[in-house]
């Protein structure tokens, strides 16, 4: 049964890749599964739900492929300026989920203010609330409120990356001139330094 919901999710993605929320039906994605349209809805209660079961995957896998390139960092400030870093490249590269929300903002806005999003932010705060606790007790952070501090610092990235309303410079963009900007804000905040 997970076979066919996978199934159904990658032909999904596929074709909201292809095409758009608005322009994609589920009887395109039933089609396109070669299963009935009760089977689609056996899995999913509708078109919404379908994208928004598939916008959680592909956020988990973006996070994953994150910290995958990040690979290993002692230490928890350093992490988190690897993290901050490594996520901005990742959301500036041509992925199917900076496609889809920078393609259509009625999307982009459902995204950010559903419960899906929220669940995802939930568990991305208490990533980085868990670094900032280590880097607390190893001296490296100072004594802050973590999970305080990662939502915030999460924002913050949100409104640097993917969320971002007003345009920059586009050779200071070629420059990672604001992607510096926002990490050397980021390590004075909670160490009290400059980053390096």
């Amino acid at each position: 049964m997970d076979n066919i919901k996978e199934l159904i999710l990658d032909k999904a993605r596929e074709r909201f890749d292809r095409f758009g929320y608005k322009k994609t039906t589920m009887d395109e994605i039933s089609h396109d599964c070669r299963v009935s349209k009760k089977t689609l809805y056996e899995h999913f209660r509708d078109k919404e739900d379908l994208f928004n079961r598939l916008y959680v995957r592909e956020c988990r896998a973006a996070r994953d492929t994150i910290f995958a390139r990040m690979g290993e960092v002692a230490d928890p400030l350093d992490r988190l300026v690897r993290l901050l870093r490594t996520a901005i490249g990742y959301f500036n590269e041509d992925n199917f989920l900076t496609r889809l929300l920078r393609d259509d903002y009625a999307l982009f806005t459902a995204c950010f203010t559903s419960e899906h999003q929220r669940l995802i932010d939930d568990e991305l705060v208490a990533i980085i609330a868990g670094v900032i606790d280590e880097g607390k007790q190893k001296g490296s952070i100072r004594d802050v409120d973590g999970e305080i501090v990662a939502y915030a610092g999460l924002k913050l990235f949100q409104a640097f990356s993917y969320m971002r309303t007003t345009r920059f410079s586009a050779e200071k963009e070629e420059q990672d001139y604001y992607t510096g900007v926002l990490v050397d804000f980021i390590v004075h905040a909670v160490a009290g330094r400059q980053a390096g």
